[in-house]
């Protein structure tokens, strides 16, 4: 017979578990599992949702101050291939009416193609070193261009500068991108430069 909803079977056993409990007498205390030291500190809650949500690399992240941050944060999130392209959304299923490139047409809308591979921003790129009078890194990708300014030889005022020109290009390609998938005209790509 039911006690209580607990089966017979399950009440034995549950008496059984309780009947080996030995109580001691301490003082109650609140436990924080989360800290070695057994106690709460907010760096200890930080340090946990830190470890557990944000994801981790082996790549550091420069942050340059001289522009507004959401600069920063998109070259973060392309370091972390963490922007909405056409391929990716089709990947989470995202119904999308094409995963081609809206600039060129020629080749999947990845990160890599949109920043470094797609021929019609190429000559950004290009012209940019040549305002700079500085070479462009020996294999076009996106990694290679955002440590583009660990192999040029400048001074450190202009390093800071053109590190902030750099990313300021991966805003403008980012823009001109945008506004060839959902602007009713398509931009020049004079625009980008």
């Amino acid at each position: 017979m039911p006690r209580g909803g607990i089966e017979e079977t399950e009440w034995f056993s549950f008496l059984e578990v309780v009947q080996g409990v030995q109580l001691q007498q301490v003082q109650d205390r609140l436990g924080w599992s989360l800290d070695s030291f057994d106690s709460f500190s907010v760096s200890s809650v930080r340090y946990a949702l830190d470890s557990r949500l944000v994801p981790s690399g082996d790549r550091g992240t420069r942050w340059n101050n001289w522009f507004p941050i959401k600069l920063n944060i998109l070259v973060w999130r392309i370091q972390l291939s963490n922007i909405p392209t056409r391929e990716r959304l089709s990947i989470r299923g995202v119904m999308v009416p094409s995963i081609m490139c809206p600039i060129c047409m020629a080749a999947a809308e990845t990160i890599d193609h949109i920043f470094a591979g797609c021929r019609d921003i190429w000559d950004s790129w290009g012209g940019l070193a040549i305002w700079w009078g500085v070479f462009l890194p020996s294999h076009i990708s996106v990694q290679s261009l955002i440590n583009w300014l660990d192999g040029v030889n400048l001074r450190r005022g202009q390093r800071k500068a053109f590190d902030a020109v750099i990313i300021t290009s991966f805003w403008c390609l980012w823009n001109f991108r945008n506004m060839s998938a959902f602007g009713t005209v398509l931009p020049k790509k004079s625009v980008i430069f």
